[in-house]
């Protein structure tokens, strides 16, 4: 554990140094900013309008981050010999797997929390402003359950970067490979249900080999809670099931994609 920390600690000090991560910071902080001088552009729906804007900033910033720095740096290990160093040490590429994934998370949760606090600021400053009759409700607590589910959302794809670099050299492949995962997670619930509202035996078939395929696409829309933050109604009654459930099912996905990057950098020839 002490070594899986200090190789933490190094790739978080190492994304602090970097220009790139800063760019991408203050560039979304201005943008959360830039964003109330939009507002008098919407004539009502004001609030939704509001929160859905902050959560599509952190959304797009967390997978900047994601794309073309934790891509690159962990591609950047690969490509010039870095890794061999870290593991000629007393560590294993188990060790290894875990201490980047976790260095680069905490980098990226510090850079989320940052935004979300900014956009709660803003919120809480704008509401009296505009009134209650454009932005009648905000929820604290489901602000903070959309905004776990967002970061849930991140890591997965953090994870899945970390997978695929496992077994991909190369950092182009792996940002490809990560964005048509993404493309796939998203699109793949709308064709489900196109395929539901069909009552062909071909087409129940179908539906059968993309429920198959959510195994390894998981359905994102259980964790995009952003519309409940305006809502006086509980979670449960919103998404159709107990919370946990949805965060639970997420958690043991990202384990589980952790654990088969750590089994192919135990196969892999990085020589």
């Amino acid at each position: 554990m002490n070594r899986i920390i200090a190789l933490a600690k190094i790739t978080f000090l190492n994304g602090l140094r970097r220009n790139a991560v800063w760019g991408l910071c203050i560039f979304a902080l201005v943008s959360e900013i830039c964003g109330v001088f939009f507002i008098d552009f919407f004539g009502h729906d004001l609030g939704r309008v509001i929160s859905d804007f902050h959560f599509s900033i952190m959304w797009s910033a967390g997978m900047l981050f994601i794309l073309f720095y934790a891509v690159q740096a962990i591609a950047w290990d690969d490509d010039h010999r870095i890794i061999d160093s870290i593991l000629a040490r007393p560590i294993s590429r188990t060790e290894y797997v875990l201490g980047t994934m976790t260095g680069l998370s905490l980098l990226l949760l510090c850079f989320e929390l940052l935004l979300a606090a900014l956009a709660v600021a803003e919120i809480i400053w704008i509401k009296p402003v505009i009134g209650e009759t454009y932005f009648p409700v905000f929820s604290m607590t489901h602000f903070s359950f959309a905004w776990i589910g967002l970061q849930l959302i991140l890591l997965t794809h953090l994870g899945i970067v970390m997978l695929v670099s496992a077994a991909i050299r190369g950092a182009f492949p792996v940002m490809l490979i990560t964005l048509a995962y993404s493309l796939i997670c998203s699109g793949l619930p709308v064709v489900r249900e196109s395929i539901g509202q069909q009552s062909e035996a071909s087409a129940q078939g179908l539906d059968k080999i993309l429920q198959g395929m959510n195994m390894i696409f998981p359905d994102f829309s259980l964790l995009d809670l952003k519309d409940s933050v305006l809502s006086n109604q509980s979670m449960e009654i919103m998404i159709g099931m107990p919370v946990w459930i949805p965060f639970s099912l997420m958690a043991v996905y990202l384990a589980i994609v952790l654990v088969l990057s750590c089994f192919i950098y135990q196969r892999r020839d990085i020589l």
